[in-house]
């Protein structure tokens, strides 16, 4: 890319003291240089000779704790990689974190600082919609690039229909994964009667929900019932009672980490025994010490990657060893996602900026990672046709079924 015509302004030091909500975890060593673009909107964020900073927007401490924490450990172990390598084009690179604390208005402050006081040129996002959807116009007035697992069309996509300037999304949306699953309940388990449960509150399960309900009445299946809850909700007993009365042939219900153990062990508790379809959520807590093993047994969920392939299980076995912790589909898809944004860097050479690295997003051939070639589209900055991982969960571990889309089993 040609680089930018610029002129050098004063460089000013900042003294702003950071809110005790929204600390950084990580603070940059040199002060990079502010330019202003051409247009003297937002200004062009570059990267000085030295450590390349990478802004990191998680969820550390809220409900989505252990999804984001499988990204920030994901861009972590990369980071260690990298530069034990010697770095990109000779230079560092440092992870700047800040904590969303589950809370749009937190993630915006924090997205703020991390570019305007931090100077990150990029974003690693977190894995939550809500996030996703409340920052996408933020990005647009600030002009950074965020790349995450935020997986719901209006993360990525404007009401126009037009793709969001910087926003990027490094796995296969809600609503290809909610077609994957009413094709999978059509096709393989052979369902007309459907059940739904839903939090009507959250973007990801909405976003889920509605892409399966208009498969299923299109393919001439019924929903039988439908049924919501709110993110406060622990008990399900009424909903899924209901449920349970109108005599489904399968209930999909898309949930949270956090809601999942509850609607496994209460459904098992009234004595439904109708397959259960989840979300990519279902791990961690959806399976057995936390949830008795026998309330899982007849499930299904999708996964952007199948566990079981002995490449990602050497690089589970290190990963868990560093953090003590197992890797998710999110570790996965999340280093993936991190994959993403050091190829765009490394594009950039020594144009380490929020526009050159916009830019070779928007042109990236492909990204090989472990969820395969990721190719982002054009049109709504997601990525092209990657096959879902169709998982069972046997004894309380999870079991590879088989590699499906939308349109039925992955060739």
């Amino acid at each position: 890319m040609k680089k930018l015509s610029i002129i050098f302004v004063l460089m000013v030091v900042f003294a702003l003291a950071l809110s005790a909500c929204a600390t950084p975890t990580a603070a940059p060593t040199q002060a990079p240089v502010t330019q202003e673009t051409a247009g003297g909107d937002a200004p062009v964020i570059a990267q000085p000779k030295g450590e390349i900073l990478i802004g990191n927007l998680q969820d550390e401490s809220g409900g989505m704790k252990a999804l984001s924490s499988a990204l920030t450990y994901a861009a972590t172990m990369k980071i260690e990689e990298v530069n034990a390598a010697g770095g990109i084009n000779g230079r560092t690179l440092k992870l700047v974190t800040y904590d969303t604390r589950s809370d749009v208005n937190e993630a915006i402050n924090a997205l703020r600082r991390m570019v305007e006081q931090d100077k990150v040129p990029v974003v690693l996002g977190p894995p939550i919609a809500n996030i996703g959807i409340a920052v996408a116009p933020i990005a647009e007035e600030l002009k950074v690039p965020i790349v995450g697992l935020f997986m719901d069309d209006k993360c990525t996509i404007q009401e126009n229909g037009e793709p969001w300037t910087y926003m990027f999304l490094a796995q296969d949306s809600a609503t290809y994964q909610g077609l994957t699953m009413a094709a999978y309940a059509i096709q393989e388990l052979g369902v007309k009667k459907v059940a739904i449960l839903y939090n009507s509150s959250n973007s990801y399960s909405v976003g889920l929900a509605t892409p399966f309900e208009e498969a299923i009445l299109k393919s001439g299946g019924e929903i039988v019932a439908k049924e919501t809850y709110t993110g406060t909700d622990k008990d399900f007993r009424a909903q899924l009672t209901k449920i349970k009365s109108a005599n489904p042939d399968v209930i999909y219900f898309p949930s949270y980490p956090v809601e999942i153990p509850l609607i496994y062990t209460q459904a098992y508790e009234l004595g439904i025994k109708v397959p259960m379809l989840g979300s990519n959520s279902v791990p961690p807590t959806g399976l057995a010490p936390s949830t008795d093993p026998a309330a899982t047994t007849n499930t299904f969920y999708p996964y952007g990657i199948n566990p079981s392939d002995p490449v990602l299980v050497d690089w589970a076995a290190a990963y868990k060893a560093k953090f003590n912790s197992p890797a998710l589909a999110q570790s996965f898809s999340g280093a993936d996602a991190f994959g993403i944004i050091l190829q765009a860097i490394e594009a950039c050479g020594d144009d380490i900026t929020s526009v050159c690295i916009t830019e070779k997003l928007n042109t990236m051939e492909s990204y090989k990672g472990f969820q395969g070639n990721v190719k982002l589209s054009p049109d709504t900055h997601q990525p092209i046709g990657l096959p879902l991982a169709i998982m069972t969960i046997k004894d309380g571990a999870p079991e590879f079924v088989t590699w499906y889309t939308p349109e039925g089993p992955a060739k």
